[in-house]
């Protein structure tokens, strides 16, 4: 059976007789279908065990698993189509193009923002390194203007800078006020309008503050009994912890600031040789000690005690040396002012 099927599916059976074709055609018939409706005939179209269909012998189809030829297709269609084809391509080819070009040109983009991070990373508190010229300007204007509106505090807002950054701006800004009333001219500013026209070799400046820097070691407590096992968020202490040293930090900038001031005003003297005794001779600072001896905040108080005998309080002068002269009681805090440029 198996030899006969191959046989005919390769159309190499030679035509057999009437008589031989009756008797296969019965015999086929036999194995491969099964009887009719009411009357009796065959349905070849159920009968399928061993791949030969009534149109075999007929003629009419080729063999069982062979694609039947399709209707030729014109050349005018199949240049459409290879068009389409082609047109397909070149969409996609553009498309990838166009993903890889946007892909490889966010790498600055992406790489500045690697560089802020890792500088974040090792110098918390990110800093801007450059402040336009203009904007200087703009800070001392302002300021000048309405002192009371546009104070330290709202002009750091306002500029997204630190505190202490405004206080040596306005400094600044005063002093070259002062220097072009004495010269008569305004000063040479070719240097910040060069600077203010080439922005891009700076960092802009965004989000000063200060990050206290904490020592990474284990902290052990004894926790008091019916502790439910909660504990603070480390942000929230590395934020009120960040405030306070920035609020210490701020107020020694500015005591530094008013002491060189007073140097520049030459208020201060701070040359042993120009230190000569005065006609009526030297006023001492006296510190008369508490009631339990004690000396400083906890103990008694300061006053000058004058060549004739009297005696009168401290003056803001003499006040401000005194607090330079306090030691602070502290570990060192590393001041990110001291790097920024104003």
């Amino acid at each position: 059976m198996f030899a006969l099927r191959k046989t005919l599916l390769h159309g190499r059976l030679p035509a057999p007789p009437a008589t031989a074709a009756s008797r296969i055609s019965s015999f086929l018939r036999s194995l491969s279908t099964s009887p009719g409706g009411e009357g009796g005939g065959d349905e070849w179209g159920s009968s399928w065990s061993t791949g030969i269909t009534k149109d075999h012998f007929d003629g009419s189809a080729s063999a069982v698993g062979r694609p039947s030829p399709s209707a030729p297709v014109s050349k005018e269609l199949a240049a459409v189509r290879t068009m389409d084809e082609e047109d397909e391509i070149l969409r996609s080819v553009d498309r990838d193009n166009k993903e890889g070009r946007a892909y490889v040109n966010s790498w600055d983009k992406r790489f500045q923002e690697t560089c802020e991070l890792l500088k974040q990373v090792r110098e918390p508190g990110s800093r801007g390194a450059y402040l336009k010229d203009s904007e200087k300007q703009e800070m001392y204007r302002l300021h000048k203007e309405d002192p009371a509106t546009y104070t330290v505090e709202r002009l750091a807002k306002d500029f997204r800078v630190m505190r202490q950054r405004v206080h040596a701006i306005l400094w600044l800004k005063e002093m070259e006020e002062e220097e072009e009333r004495k010269q008569g001219k305004p000063l040479d500013d070719s240097v910040e309008i060069l600077l203010d026209s080439c922005p891009e070799f700076f960092n802009s400046h965004d989000r000063e503050f200060h990050v206290a820097s904490l020592p990474y070691k284990p902290d052990f407590k004894v926790m008091p009994e019916g502790w439910d096992g909660t504990t603070r968020d480390p942000d929230e202490v590395l934020y009120e912890i960040s405030m306070k040293e920035d609020a210490m930090l701020y107020e020694e900038f500015v005591q530094r600031l008013e002491f060189n001031k007073k140097k520049v005003a030459g208020e201060v003297k701070c040359h042993k040789y120009s230190r000569r005794r005065p006609d009526d001779g030297w006023a001492y600072m006296v510190e008369k000690l508490g009631p339990q001896g004690r000396r400083g905040s906890g103990g008694g108080w300061k006053f000058i005690s004058l060549p004739d005998g009297s005696s009168r309080p401290l003056n803001d002068t003499e006040k401000m040396y005194v607090k330079r002269e306090t030691p602070k009681r502290r570990r060192r805090i590393i001041a990110p002012y001291k790097e920024a440029e104003a």
